[in-house]
């Protein structure tokens, strides 16, 4: 038999008491106990043990669960914290980092309410992991690399003890030649000109260098468990030792005290940070040394990383493209909508203010001729009463050319000259959330529209 699959068989089989094993090497074999032919008897029996099934991944078992629930899974919405807990988002990261996801696909993961939707959505293109290039990290460097030459001589922002500076200024070089071999480009950011440091004791103000692809920047820190950044750590002392020469013995808890790197491990680390923040849930963003292999190893992973970022930012710059091509579509579409309906309520408003002019008109008109004929008639009663009275005859007669002054049936009647569109008639007439002004203007409620375009005067 080829292989070491049927020794680790042979060896979990032993643990149960099921078989024996004597001897090794090639020469090795193994045997069926009493207990191993009793489970035997009870599988070719009519009631079978049930097989223990194999442990499944949690990442697994999320795509299992997502396409056995037809592509679309709700599960509740805990916070950080709760027992129950899970980090759905860096789950389905996992998930696909590792290839669970079928081909073509995609863990998409939304809050919906107060659960949490998992979707597996198409994603046509989609590529698996990227391959891992080699990167030598040379043992001698004559001619360093600007950007780790920099990184060597930058004082201030130094993270690195004195006895791995050259092991890390090699690392740094490495990156940085690889970098360039892809077409990318490389940069150190250093130390402020002419700035100060806020905290004495912090780590992480380091150097990074920084990788430029394309519209994307990925910068990199390379830092050693335990020393401080040299620049903040020596400043600090400094600072210490003034206030011991102006106030005596005063020193504060914790105040920085020996060499920025007395507490280095000689462990180095790698931390890739990215300006892309959303994109980084179940990704890896630490390398470093540990017992089975050196930071210099992992530098393919590190590149491998930088790849796939790129492909993810591809893939959300893609979607966002189309997402705002949609957005812009339904914008063109509402505002198209609201312009005509604007266009509808303002003809509409335009004819009820031609109404209203006539109405109004019309009211005018009987109101006069209701008062000419009341003058009129109580002509003829001051007529019949006085109308032998000289001054009452001059009443009446100025009287009677009033009423018939008044009276708009003594020329032939037409229809009213429309009344001036002023805007603030106009506005009057528009419904709530319309403005005279433009479809544009106004708080735009749909519901304000319902077709019938004016009100009652």
């Amino acid at each position: 038999m080829e292989g070491d699959s049927y020794r680790v068989s042979a060896a979990a089989l032993r643990r149960r008491g099921f078989v024996t094993t004597s001897g090794g090497g090639p020469t090795w074999s193994a045997a069926i106990t009493s207990r191993g032919e009793e489970y035997l008897e009870k599988v070719d029996g009519s009631e079978p043990p049930i097989p223990r099934q194999g442990n499944v991944p949690v990442t697994q078992q999320l795509v299992d669960e997502v396409i056995a629930a037809g592509g679309s899974l709700r599960v509740p919405r805990r916070w950080s914290g709760h027992p129950a807990y899970v980090d759905y988002w860096n789950r389905a990261a996992l998930a696909e980092r590792y290839g669970k996801v079928p081909d073509e696909k995609r863990l998409e993961v939304v809050e919906v309410d107060k659960e949490l939707e998992i979707r597996l959505v198409d994603w046509p293109g989609k590529i698996g992991r990227v391959e891992l290039d080699e990167v030598t990290v040379p043992e001698k460097v004559s001619r360093y690399h600007p950007a780790a030459k920099r990184f060597r001589e930058d004082r201030e922002r130094q993270e690195v003890s004195r006895g791995q500076m050259q092991r890390a200024a090699r690392i740094v070089h490495a990156i940085a030649k690889e970098a360039e071999r892809r077409g990318w480009s490389v940069a150190y950011s250093g130390a402020p000109e002419g700035g100060s440091w806020s905290d004495s004791s912090v780590r992480g103000s380091g150097g990074r260098l920084t990788i430029g692809v394309e519209e994307h920047e990925y910068r990199i820190r390379v830092h050693e468990k335990g020393v401080h950044t040299r620049g903040p750590w020596e400043e600090g002392i400094r600072r210490e030792r003034e206030l011991d020469l102006r106030w005596g013995s005063m020193r504060r808890e914790n105040a920085p005290s020996g060499p920025y790197d007395a507490d280095g491990t000689g462990s180095l680390e790698l931390e890739l940070e990215d300006e892309q923040w959303f994109l980084l849930r179940g990704r890896q963003r630490n390398w470093g040394d540990r017992a089975s292999w050196q930071l210099e190893e992992r530098l393919p992973h590190l590149f491998r990383e930088i790849d796939e970022r790129l492909v993810e930012a591809k893939r959300v710059a893609e979607e966002r493209r189309v997402e705002a091509e949609r957005a812009a579509e339904a914008a063109r579409i509402e505002a198209e909508k609201r312009e005509k309906a604007w266009n509808e309520l303002m003809e509409k408003a335009r004819l009820a203010l031609v109404e209203r002019g006539r109405i109004a008109h019309l009211r005018a008109q009987a109101s006069s001729w209701q008062e000419s004929e009341l003058i009129s008639r109580y002509c003829d009663a001051m007529e019949e009463a006085h109308g032998e009275n000289p001054q009452a005859v001059k009443w009446i007669e100025w009287a009677r050319e009033f009423a018939a002054s008044i009276d708009p049936l003594r020329e032939p009647l037409s229809i009213p000259d429309p009344p001036e569109e002023t805007p603030e008639a106009l506005q009057e007439l528009l419904p709530d959330g319309w403005d005279v002004r433009g479809p544009e203007y106004g708080q735009y409620d749909p519901r304000s529209y319902r077709g019938s375009g004016r009100r009652r005067p």
